[in-house]
């Protein structure tokens, strides 16, 4: 992608909203993945700043009824196809507080995200 600028995440959107959800399980921890800034449980993302917005991961029927009902956007990462898990909320730092909810279920969902066998030289992994 020369030639195009980079996308700037908003660091400070993500510090508000990890301090949102930092407490609820002691496997939550900041990370990046893309370059976004992100949190996870364990290994799985739950949700990252992507420019000037929340990415956020949840079931996909909670996250197409936040769709429908006006609240989110699709989420679509560098002008990827909209994912079912996946919406984007913007909102300003101050206004945080008002999606620590859907934050909270993001990091729940993650919770019980079952990890995936990978297969390494003919056997596989456990979790």
């Amino acid at each position: 992608m020369k030639g195009l600028p980079r996308l700037l995440h908003d660091r400070g959107l993500f510090d508000v909203a990890f301090a949102q959800v930092r407490d609820i399980d002691a496997s939550v921890h900041e990370g990046a993945m893309f370059g976004c800034p992100a949190a996870f449980v364990g290994a799985h993302m739950a949700f990252c700043v992507y420019g000037s917005g929340i990415g956020i991961k949840l079931p996909a029927r909670r996250a197409a009824a936040l769709v429908d009902a006006g609240r989110a956007f699709a989420f679509q990462p560098y002008g990827k196809a909209p994912m079912s898990e996946w919406i984007e909320i913007r909102i300003t730092r101050d206004r945080i507080a008002e999606i620590a909810a859907v934050l909270a279920e993001a990091i729940e969902y993650a919770r019980h995200i079952p990890h995936r066998n990978i297969e390494r030289s003919g056997t596989h992994a456990l979790e």
